[in-house]
């Protein structure tokens, strides 16, 4: 038998201890040997994860990496004389990963909800202030587009041209193949430039 049969072969308890003397080897068995639980707790949660409202932040790959942390930190914390000889290691390890799974769903769903409540205040608020709403909702916005289109750099008239017709950010950005962060700046400079020129025509 070599080491790695060896090792395999440890109880529970001798493995935490390893590895609390430093040998990641250890955490290694014990993964492989609890992967069935902690791949079922995934299973159980994905649906949850999958099912929030708009993009889903979390994955399967991030389940897994949660409910290994999660072991991981059982392993780490694990007290056989405090818990009492009736909680083995492996029920406390199916505990703490629930637990973590839970944690993380409760942190997803305010998240999604976070979303939620931002898109629909977006959706209700008012855009009078908004001198690129007031140029579309404009009668004279045909007359004042020669000369905002002049005022605007060429990455200032392809985000305009776009964003005119209704597209997002996000939309904007992958068109053009930009960050939505420089999409975002440059609507801010378009924003600026348009309020003078509004202030000056009407």
């Amino acid at each position: 038998m070599d080491n790695s049969d060896e090792i395999r072969a440890l109880p529970d308890e001798r493995l935490i201890e390893m590895l609390r003397s430093g040998e990641e080897a250890a955490f290694g068995v014990l993964a492989d040997r609890y992967r069935p639980m902690t791949d079922n707790a995934v299973k159980r949660f994905e649906p949850s994860f999958s099912g929030l409202e708009g993009d889903a932040v979390w994955g399967e790959d991030d389940l897994k990496q949660s409910a290994a942390l999660a072991l991981y930190r059982a392993a780490m914390t694990y007290d056989p004389e405090k818990k009492g000889a009736e909680v083995r290691f492996g029920l406390y390890a199916k505990i703490c990963v629930n637990n973590a799974l839970i944690s993380e769903l409760r942190k997803a769903k305010t998240e999604a909800e976070r979303r939620r409540r931002r898109r629909e205040q977006e959706r209700n608020t008012p855009k009078r202030d908004d001198p690129l709403e007031q140029l579309i909702s404009s009668e004279q916005s045909k007359a004042l587009t020669g000369a905002i289109r002049s005022a605007l750099t060429p990455l200032e008239r392809s985000v305009f041209d776009r964003y005119i017709t209704g597209m997002s950010v996000e939309q904007i950005a992958g068109a053009l193949g930009r960050t939505s962060k420089s999409v975002s700046n440059a609507l801010y400079r378009m924003k600026v430039k348009i309020k003078g020129l509004l202030q000056t025509k009407f």
